[in-house]
C-alpha cells in the first residue's frame, strides 16, 4: 500500500494502532474516574449504585462539612464494602473494613459506609462524610 498521499497523522495511526487504542482507553478511564456522588466530591459513583435515595443532606459545622445520603446498591453488602474500600484507597483514603461498616480516613475527614438494610435484593447504605474527631 502506498502511504505517500496520506497525511502524516494517519501514517502514525496506521503504524501505531495499539498506541491509539491505549490512548482512547485511557481517555475513557479518566472520564469514568471523574464521576462522583453529589455532595461527596471525593467519593466515586461506582457502577454498583442502583439509586441515590433523595438529595444529600450537607451542612457546615465549626470543625468542617458534614454530609449524609442513603444509597441503594445492586450488589450484596460485602461486595459494596469491598469495592468502595478498593476505590477509596485508590484515591488516597486509608480504609478499615468490618463485616458491617467501611470507615476511611484522609486528611481531616472520615467517610463511613454503613448498611441500614441488607436483606432482600436491594441493599441500602448510609454514606456519611464528617470531620475527623
Amino acid at each position: 500500500m502506498n502511504h505517500s498521499n496520506m497525511p502524516e497523522n494517519w501514517k502514525r495511526l496506521i503504524r501505531y494502532p495499539v498506541l491509539a487504542l491505549v490512548a482512547l482507553g485511557l481517555a475513557h478511564v479518566a472520564v469514568a474516574q471523574d464521576r462522583f456522588i453529589d455532595g461527596f466530591p471525593d467519593v466515586p459513583y461506582l457502577d454498583i449504585i442502583e439509586v441515590v435515595l433523595g438529595e444529600p443532606m450537607v451542612f457546615d459545622t465549626a470543625s468542617g462539612t458534614v454530609a449524609e445520603v442513603s444509597i441503594q446498591f445492586s450488589a450484596p453488602a460485602s461486595t459494596v464494602l469491598s469495592e468502595y474500600g478498593t476505590a477509596l484507597s485508590g484515591l488516597g483514603w486509608t480504609c478499615t473494613k468490618t463485616a458491617r461498616q467501611l470507615s476511611c480516613l484522609r486528611d481531616t475527614n472520615i467517610v463511613q459506609l454503613t448498611p441500614t438494610n441488607t436483606g432482600g435484593e436491594a441493599v441500602t447504605f448510609i454514606l456519611r462524610l464528617e470531620p475527623r474527631q
